[in-house]
């Protein structure tokens, strides 16, 4: 094998590698209604989904079932009302807090 086709193999297969790398298990989609040219007299709209956003823990806050929240790099859902250990450190944590 010649040194170009040796380094466009290489290359090939580093590319693939990177490639995979920047797959996600979730996936956004977009409809819109009203394009240019049609026949509607209503302006274009946008629909999206839902999204929920994890704020940095804080002891100060009040969390309900589901609140969302981060700390020491990882996310974590809150089980009950009011929890009161902080996720990830405090012994007995993971009965108040599920890391996602």
């Amino acid at each position: 094998m010649n040194i170009k086709k040796i380094f466009l193999s290489i290359s090939l297969a580093t590319f693939m590698v990177f490639s995979l790398s920047f797959t996600t298990d979730e996936s956004f989609a977009y409809w819109t209604a009203g394009f240019l040219g049609d026949s509607e007299t209503t302006a274009p709209t946008v629909a999206t989904g839902t999204w929920t956003q994890a704020f940095p823990w804080d002891a100060n806050a009040t969390y309900v079932i589901g609140n969302l929240v981060t700390n020491n790099g990882t996310t974590y859902q809150a089980k009950k009302d009011n929890p009161t250990k902080e996720p990830g450190v405090d012994k007995g944590w993971a009965s108040q807090w599920t890391a996602l």
